[in-house]
């Protein structure tokens, strides 16, 4: 029976887990698109059935550019793609991927490997071009720590929390999401997506209109000697529906293309729902994706939720992370390409209180 049982691949094992981490921190840089080509390139080659016998993809920096950028590879100039696609520069984006906690059971400590770029770089010569390879190494996460510092309790550090995403299935999204997303992630150069845009366009102009009659009806209400009493308590309702609309949907969603995330309006969320976010995030074909989730965080000082919010009054940022239960004192800034937050609060009001905190 042992002879029959199949043995595990870790090389899909790592570059899956590298997957997750590419969807779950979402980026516009070139450096990012360049991985997640190699990666899925990578991918292609690789099944659950070929154990150790691993046969290394190189790929040329033209390669790469013409999986990015499109063209024909034999058209394309070396030195434009050298200029462009540094190995320097994806080496280091892939670290700083490992570095991130995985969202996903399984993560690079666990399965005990850790994906790295392996190099073949050409001395010169006419014909002769570097190549690089997405390859695994044994990985350990932490190896200076002492055992015994597991048992040591670290103070607290205030100044930096770290927001994650919540899972899919615990977002609760309303019904015009439920029919229109498809796992709460919207494609919009898709059908759909073409079509929501030209519902709220539409719902826009529509609003315009109201409020432009309305205005007309005031102007002309002398003249009106047929208006009754509820036209005219009806046409007034025209101008604050529009401008509660505008300010709880319509410019959220304008902002969206700018911000990258927002709190979601109502609409998107259900009744029952507390709290939701809408980012927008390039999706894996180049075109842009736009995903209902919620990000948080836990509050190092007092421990409890934090969410994001509107930066107003106080803060410049269109978006902050407030705690629940002190909203305008425990702040921190937000960064979604990171999911890191640094405490935005004046450091002395702690300062009688600082002995069970990490201060700087």
């Amino acid at each position: 029976m042992d002879s029959l049982k199949i043995m595990k691949n870790k090389h899909l094992e790592v570059f899956k887990e590298l997957e997750i981490l590419l969807h779950y921190y979402p980026s516009e840089s070139d450096d990012y698109d360049y991985l997640q080509a190699i990666l899925k390139r990578r991918l292609k080659n690789l099944n659950e059935t070929n154990g150790d016998n691993f046969v290394p993809d190189r790929i040329s920096r033209k390669m790469i550019y013409v999986m990015v950028h499109g063209g024909e590879l034999d058209k394309i100039d070396s030195n434009v793609a050298n200029k462009e696609i540094k190995f320097n520069n994806l080496q280091t984006l892939l670290d700083e991927f490992v570095e991130r906690e995985s969202v996903s059971e399984l993560n690079f400590g666990s399965i005990g490997y850790r994906p790295i770029f392996k190099f073949d770089i050409s001395t010169g010569g006419r014909g002769k071009e570097s190549l690089l390879w997405l390859d695994i190494e044994k990985y350990i996460k932490d190896e200076n720590i002492l055992e015994n510092d597991f048992y040591i309790e670290k103070p607290i550090d205030i100044f930096e929390i770290t927001y994650s995403r919540k899972d899919v299935n615990e977002v609760k999204p309303s019904w015009f999401t439920k029919l229109v997303f498809k796992n709460n992630e919207l494609k919009m150069r898709s059908v759909k997506g073409i079509a929501v845009m030209l519902f709220f366009m539409s719902g826009v102009i529509v609003e315009f209109l109201l409020v432009a009659f309305a205005f007309l009806v005031f102007l002309l209400i002398r003249d009106l000697k047929t208006l009754k009493l509820w036209e005219a308590l009806l046409y007034c309702t025209f101008v604050p529906m529009a401008y509660l609309s505008w300010v709880g949907l319509f410019r959220p969603l304008h902002n969206l293309m700018t911000h990258r995330v927002i709190k979601a309006p109502d609409f998107f969320i259900s009744i029952n729902a507390e709290n939701a976010d809408i980012e927008m995030y390039k999706g894996k074909d180049g075109y842009k994706v736009a995903r209902v989730t919620e990000f948080i965080a836990t509050c190092p000082i007092c421990s409890a939720p934090i969410e994001l919010a509107d930066g107003k009054p106080d803060q410049s940022a269109p978006l902050v992370g407030r705690c629940r239960e002190a909203p305008h004192a425990h702040v921190y800034s937000f960064d979604r390409v990171t999911l890191k937050g640094f405490f935005l609060g004046h450091e002395g009001y702690l300062e009688d209180n600082l002995t069970p905190y990490k201060t700087r």
